[in-house]
């Protein structure tokens, strides 16, 4: 298991980035990657990830009710729980068969791709995960 460098704290690490209020489209899970969803005028709607590298934040708060309105974090340093072995410094997107983890953009046949062509990254591993489902730092922003 990786070591936790910030065992006195979950979730969201550092405050004053890019949080905002979205709405649910269905039920996300506190923790869990969010993908855009089809939105209504004047409102950001956002659903859990469904396919690896379809994530564009992450939900500090569970929405179980379509219509609810959760803070989702799209910077920051966040803990989350790793899909796979992660080594340090890697670039990281939710790995699409559980919302709330995430895996190296390499290892992915559904990389995302940006308009340019570029990979589509959520993250970087602040620390390395030794093991599946372990719990470390990650830096959010896309590069």
């Amino acid at each position: 298991m990786a070591v936790d460098y910030w065992p006195q704290e979950e979730g969201y690490i550092v405050s004053g980035a890019p949080v905002m209020m979205c709405k649910t489209t269905g039920d996300v899970g506190e923790m869990s990657c969010v993908k855009l969803s089809a939105t209504t005028a004047g409102q950001v709607s956002v659903i859990a990830s469904a396919a690896a590298g379809d994530s564009i934040g992450v939900a500090l708060r569970a929405g179980v009710v379509t219509g609810q309105y959760i803070p989702v974090a799209f910077k920051g340093v966040i803990k989350i729980l790793t899909g796979a072995t992660l080594a340090l410094g890697l670039q990281v997107q939710s790995d699409g068969t559980d919302s709330s983890q995430m895996v190296d953009t390499g290892t992915s046949a559904n990389i995302m791709l940006g308009e340019d062509g570029s990979q589509i990254v959520m993250g970087l591993t602040l620390q390395e995960a030794t093991n599946d489902e372990d719990e470390i730092l990650v830096l959010l922003g896309r590069w």
